[in-house]
């Protein structure tokens, strides 16, 4: 008989999360004896003990913390089953669980694409997050998710990246600076002007410094950013250069008045959307990832006319 069950462990689970027997057999709707004597025989098979009797409260053993950690995912996992089962109960239509890399400018596309299934699916249970590449990589893997949406490609043999569009990025300035009134900007000028560059963890970070780098460009760097999408503010007040993907450069914050204009040297890079290698998409999915391509396609049409 195998050491772990399913059953074993939502009883570790509840008793952990509550530090009572009488609240976790209150909740797995079961007598206490029943649970006193099931999370004994566990720690017998397990040999050592998961909690220590200090004063009615259960506290949980280092080993305990250990063994909750390794199977936080799995009760993840097991409550969207739940969620699941009881959407089919219900006669719902699939759950179509999608997360996107950032919010901001491209959650407003996204959103306008969620619209558009759920008008046509009113019944559908979406459940949407927000991660970056690492994150979008284990969810997949772990059937947590069933799309990941914003990344480029995802460097992993069991995931599968479609391109929705291609973008390239931008120089953004203050409107005021003197670079702003020529058409193109040379990267050189990064290694002659105070800039703010996002940081090489974020998302497009590395293709910047990247390409600098290949043409010999030392950029001036003041500030390294971790949230690009509050780079228009930093650089209108700071009165910096930086470089930005196009969705956010055409989308700032309200108060910042800054000029977007095209480089010199091409810096392209891919919006995809990512699933398991081989699964086969829903109707509900195949819809939302069409919508998403037509909207960041007109969108990029209307950034385009304006560089």
């Amino acid at each position: 008989m195998s050491t772990l069950t399913i059953q074993r462990l939502e009883i570790f689970r509840a008793i952990y999360e509550s530090g009572s027997l009488t609240q976790a057999a209150s909740e797995l709707k079961l007598a206490q004896p029943t649970v006193s004597k099931h999370i004994s025989n566990f720690q017998r098979t397990l040999g050592f003990d998961l909690f220590v009797n200090e004063k009615g409260r259960l506290r949980p053993t280092v080993e305990a913390n250990a063994l909750y950690q390794e199977c936080k995912g799995m009760f993840d996992q097991l409550e969207h089953i739940d969620q699941s089962v009881q959407s089919l109960r219900r006669g719902s239509e699939q759950v179509l669980r999608v997360m996107i890399v950032v919010p901001g400018a491209q959650l407003r596309l996204f959103s306008d694409a969620i619209r558009a299934v759920r008008d046509r699916w009113p019944d559908i249970n979406l459940i949407v997050s927000v991660g970056g590449r690492d994150t979008q990589i284990w969810k997949l893997r772990r059937g947590e998710i069933d799309l990941g949406i914003g990344t480029p490609k995802l460097p992993h043999p069991d995931i599968e990246s479609e391109v929705l569009t291609t973008l390239r990025m931008v120089a953004v300035m203050p409107a005021t600076h003197e670079l702003a009134t020529q058409k193109k900007v040379s990267v050189s000028d990064f290694g002659k002007y105070p800039s703010i560059l996002p940081s090489d963890s974020t998302l497009y970070g590395k293709l910047i410094l990247r390409t600098l780098e290949h043409v010999g460009v030392v950029p001036d760097t003041r500030i390294s950013a971790e949230a690009p999408s509050q780079l228009p503010l930093l650089v209108d007040s700071l009165e910096c250069l930086s470089i930005l993907d196009m969705i956010t450069a055409f989308h700032p914050p309200k108060d910042a008045a800054i000029k977007v204009s095209p480089l010199d040297v091409s810096m392209d890079y891919n919006v995809c959307v990512n699933r398991i290698q081989g699964r086969v998409l829903t109707p509900q999915a195949e819809f939302l990832i069409e919508k998403l391509r037509e909207g960041l396609s007109q969108e990029k049409q209307r950034m385009e006319r304006q560089l």
